[in-house]
């Protein structure tokens, strides 16, 4: 039992670790910024503006910003900025279309 158990962990950890490298925003690409559910548009482009970035995109339902920076550690920023998930802007734009497709219909 303790293989399985230690498969499936190991199994899990690799999923996630090759998730987190195709995801890992690239500098000078689109970047998504996750924000917090019920934060405004508003609140979204004054946390890419502040981060130092231009914003391509705004998504109210999804509570997402697709914006571009110049620095390589734009991302941080946009953690400091309050974003609790930042990763590829293709990606992202990618599984948003996804999801919307699945729920309606």
């Amino acid at each position: 039992m303790r293989e399985i158990g230690f498969g499936l962990m190991f199994s899990l950890a690799m999923a996630l670790a090759a998730f987190l490298v195709a995801a890992w925003p690239v500098p000078g690409q689109p970047i998504a910024a996750f924000f917090p559910t019920g934060t405004s548009q508003p609140e979204m482009a004054r946390a890419v503006a502040e981060a130092g970035g231009s914003l391509l995109q705004l998504d109210a339902a999804a509570t997402v910003a697709i914006s571009i920076g110049d620095g390589r550690d734009y991302a941080s920023a946009l953690y400091r900025a309050g974003a609790w998930l930042v990763i590829d802007g293709s990606l992202a734009q990618s599984c948003i279309r996804q999801v919307r497709s699945l729920a309606n219909g």
